[in-house]
């Protein structure tokens, strides 16, 4: 199943834009096709009602949806949801969703020093995130309604919600893998040694290598190669590679009928009883399971 790249309006002079669904009467099963765009999507679910009954996919997670359920796709991150709503006349659903530009952010964070907190958050939506009921709170409040906000109160109510999710320490990151259509930003030696070491196992997870590999083609100690994946990315090299394998087993799963076998083989995993003890201790279910949530 390969994902399909969505418009998300016509024309494209817009730097932000925002859509509400009010989903009152609406009963039986709803999917929407597995899909990317070159926009960052923010969708918030507000269902006190607990009228829909449904998940979300993005990149290789799954995940439920309920009351408070938010979410940050950034471009390039396939995704989709599926389910089944059960409202009626008086009982709503309501799905409120934000696009984004990059451009546009990347102008203000340009023009106001101030708003360069958001660097990170646009970094992380690489790979998806979940955000805190508290932050969804606050958010829903900002955004519901706004077209009843003068188009100056808007672009405000924007930014606020956009510095309450750079703000959210509680959210949480999806998807194993990363996806973008954009490069990350290289400006100093230490960046430049993050994204070399991401090249490279990149470019070798199929293989057994090791961090003395690694050191060796980034001519760095085995110490500054320690410290650089627990500063950068909050783990060892071990568990990165061992996650990053499974991201991209994940991948092939979804987007290939190759056998599970050849799959881990294709992976990186030495063989198939290490990858399945691995791939269920990283996502609680087989891969056979995981493949067929896809099917």
């Amino acid at each position: 199943m390969k994902p399909t790249i969505e418009s998300v309006l016509s024309e494209n002079n817009f730097s932000w834009y925002i859509k509400e669904y009010d989903c009152r009467g609406k009963v039986g099963e709803f999917t929407c096709s597995w899909h990317y765009h070159s926009e960052y999507e923010l969708v918030l679910y507000h269902d006190p009602n607990d009228v829909f009954k449904g998940r979300y996919f993005a990149g290789d997670n799954i995940g439920s949806i309920h009351h408070n359920t938010m979410l940050l796709y950034g471009p390039g991150l396939p995704h989709l949801i599926s389910g089944e709503m059960n409202g009626d006349d008086e009982r709503g659903h309501r799905s409120l969703i934000l696009w984004f530009r990059h451009q546009w952010v990347e102008s203000l964070m340009e023009h106001f020093p101030e708003l360069r907190n958001l660097q990170r958050l646009l970094k992380r939506s690489a790979h998806g995130l979940l955000f805190s009921p508290e932050t969804t709170d606050r958010v829903y409040q900002l955004l519901s309604d706004i077209e009843r906000h003068e188009p100056h109160h808007q672009l405000l109510c924007v930014l606020e919600a956009l510095c309450a999710l750079a703000d959210d320490d509680k959210s949480e990151r999806l998807s194993l893998h990363a996806y973008g259509l954009h490069d990350m930003n290289i400006d100093d030696e230490s960046s430049r040694r993050v994204e070399l070491a991401r090249q490279f196992i990149e470019q070798n997870y199929a293989r057994q290598i090791k961090i003395d590999d690694l050191c060796q083609a980034l001519h760095i100690s085995e110490s500054s190669a320690y410290r650089l994946f627990e500063r950068h990315f909050l783990e060892s090299f071990s568990e990165h590679l061992k996650r990053f394998r499974i991201g991209k087993a994940c991948e092939m799963l979804v987007n290939s009928q190759d056998s599970v076998a050849l799959i881990a083989e294709q992976s990186g995993f030495n063989n198939l009883s290490n990858f399945n003890r691995q791939f269920k201790a990283v996502k609680e279910m087989t891969p056979s399971a995981f493949r067929a949530q896809f099917n």
